[in-house]
């Protein structure tokens, strides 16, 4: 399956700045991702087990 893309996308002549831009939009969206969703998720469950373990430890 990824063979036959990759077919695809270098028998289509797509230039290498085209490729480079969109390589450039994944990993910016990763990046997103991770701030929108992973590090808010993190602080919330970091947050929630130190409220949780001082209120074990009263």
């Amino acid at each position: 399956m990824a063979f036959s893309s990759l077919s695809l996308l270098f028998g289509a002549g797509v230039s290498r700045e085209v490729a480079r831009l969109s390589a450039e939009a994944t990993v910016g969206s990763f990046i997103q991702a991770a701030l929108i969703i992973v590090v808010p998720a993190a602080a919330v469950l970091l947050w929630v087990s130190q409220k949780d373990a001082l209120e074990r430890g009263r």
